[in-house]
């Protein structure tokens, strides 16, 4: 496979990810402000396993795609790749250090509107490296 196919099904993942972060972050975690306390627990947990549906799909071609794409890539597309690929191990981390666990805890815990709150804040901090991912994506596929 060449390095320019491999940057565009790079770019088709990474745009499936950068629309999905961007409809949690845009309409479904503000939605959980409008979830009734009573409900909220069960509401949290089905958003867990919808949103795992797509994510199987999604996340490991994207994440094998970056690699694939990295290791690939010519002289000049090195480094960019690279940063990208550093971009998407931060969202990855987090996602398990930070996001996953509040998660747990809106789901287990008694409602907590502050938890409510700081998800969606400190969300942005995903959605923003899944649109300069794809930002980056479209640039690399342009110069291959």
């Amino acid at each position: 496979m060449n390095f320019s196919t491999i940057a565009l099904a790079h770019l088709v993942f990474t745009l499936a990810m950068v629309g999905l972060m961007t409809a949690v972050q845009l309409t479904i975690y503000p939605a959980f402000r409008e979830v009734p306390e009573s409900s909220f627990s069960a509401y949290v947990t089905k958003h867990g396993e919808a949103i795992m549906r797509p994510l199987v799909l999604f996340a490991p071609a994207e994440v094998v795609l970056a690699l694939v794409l990295w290791l690939t890539a010519p002289s000049g597309n090195g480094i960019i790749t690279f940063v990208s690929g550093l971009l998407l191990v931060a969202a990855w981390v987090t996602t398990a250090v930070w996001y996953a666990p509040l998660h747990g805890r809106l789901a287990t815990e008694p409602y907590d509107q502050a938890k409510i709150e700081q998800l969606i804040n400190t969300n942005w901090f995903r959605t923003i490296i899944w649109w300069v991912r794809g930002g980056l994506a479209i640039w690399i596929l342009v110069r291959a």
